[in-house]
This record gives C-alpha cells, sequence and structure tokens, in this order.
C-alpha cells in the first residue's frame, strides 16, 4: 500500500468541499464527524498533486515528509549531501539563503539536480534507438507515474524505461562520484516524498 503524505486537520476542516471540487482524480472523501461534515483523502486513491493543499482555506490540509529527520540527522553530524531540484529557484524567494541555511547546517555537499537531466536525456535517446521505442510517456513527474499505477495501468508499457532526473543524479553520485553519504532531496514537489521513500 502507497504511504499517504497528504492528511486532514479534521479540527481545521469546516467541510466546504473545495478539496473535493479540485481533486483530479476523486480521493477525497466528506464524512460524518460528530455531527459534522469533514473531509479527509483516500490513501488508496490520492495522487499525491497536492491540489487539495493549495485550495483549503482553513489550513486543514497538510503533508508529511522527513524534513525534521532531515535536520535533526545534521545536526547528529551524519554525512549527508543534498541533491536540489532546479524548481527551488523559483519557488523558494531567496534559495541562495537556502542553500547557505544547508550547508551552515552541515550538508557535505550540494548538487543540482540539472545534470541529472542531461543523463535522463541521453537514456531516453538510447532507449528510443536500441530498443525502437515510437511511443513513451516521460515521467520525471511522481505525480503521472502514480497516476498512472492507479488509474491508466494500460499505459504502463508506455512510461520511459528511465529513472527520473534526481534519481538519475543520485545514481551517478554513488556509482561515479563513489559517494557513501546519505543523499536527500529538495523539491517543491511534495509527491517526490512518494519517489525517494520507494
Amino acid at each position: 500500500m502507497q504511504k499517504s503524505i497528504i492528511h486532514t486537520d479534521e479540527q481545521q476542516c469546516m467541510g466546504c468541499n473545495k478539496c473535493i471540487a479540485k481533486c483530479p482524480v476523486n480521493a477525497n472523501v466528506a464524512k460524518i464527524v460528530d455531527g459534522k461534515n469533514k473531509v479527509s483523502v483516500d490513501p488508496l486513491r490520492c495522487i499525491q498533486c497536492g491540489e487539495c493543499i493549495r485550495v483549503c482555506d482553513h489550513g486543514a490540509r497538510y503533508y508529511s515528509d522527513d524534513t525534521d529527520e532531515f535536520f535533526k540527522r545534521l545536526a547528529n553530524g551524519e554525512k549527508i549531501s543534498v541533491l536540489v531540484a532546479p524548481s527551488v529557484r523559483n519557488n523558494f524567494s531567496d534559495y541562495k539563503k537556502l542553500l547557505g541555511l544547508l550547508k551552515k547546517s552541515g550538508a557535505n555537499l550540494i548538487y543540482d539536480v540539472s545534470f541529472g537531466a542531461d543523463i535522463t536525456t541521453w537514456a531516453y535517446l538510447k532507449a528510443i534507438k536500441e530498443k525502437q521505442i515510437s511511443t513513451m510517456i516521460a515521467q520525471p513527474c511522481p505525480v503521472i507515474v502514480s497516476y498512472i499505477q492507479h488509474y491508466k495501468t494500460k499505459l504502463l508499457p508506455y512510461l520511459a524505461p528511465i529513472q527520473s532526473p534526481a534519481m538519475c543524479a543520485a545514481i551517478y553520485i554513488r556509482k561515479y562520484k563513489n559517494s557513501n553519504d546519505d543523499l536527500a532531496f529538495i523539491s517543491p514537489c511534495i509527491a517526490k516524498t512518494i519517489e525517494f521513500s520507494d
């Protein structure tokens, strides 16, 4: 069973149903709790897109990740290098301060996942040529992969036989840079939590 990362704080939920209206896969379920309408997330249906979090006006939706654990491990002196998604530049107002905080907190090395995208592109071209693939769904987005796994299983054979740019970068760091550091990944996409926990 897929680990759920999106949760509902029932104390905050007003049962307004905005999350139900916004969810692309009907993963939000209304129920009565203590005589009041509440909406929770069905983890078996959820594709971790985060739309319900964006639309919730009451602070009732939240996600779980391992950020606190990461900083605790850094504080304990564990050797951890960090992969940073390029999208961090567009989603954090001062990403340079974020990178400085990571270094100050004890991150060993910081890698830009962009070089993993180069590896992924090379691997796509190699797979297309060698396996003579005519139709392929490139899948660096874990939400798309989750959607296909849950709702469009007939498309599974069309998923590219390639890891995401983040995973290609991680493999490169392990195999070719000979790094034994644990690796952490920073991204504004909450669904990456599922990709990395796998």
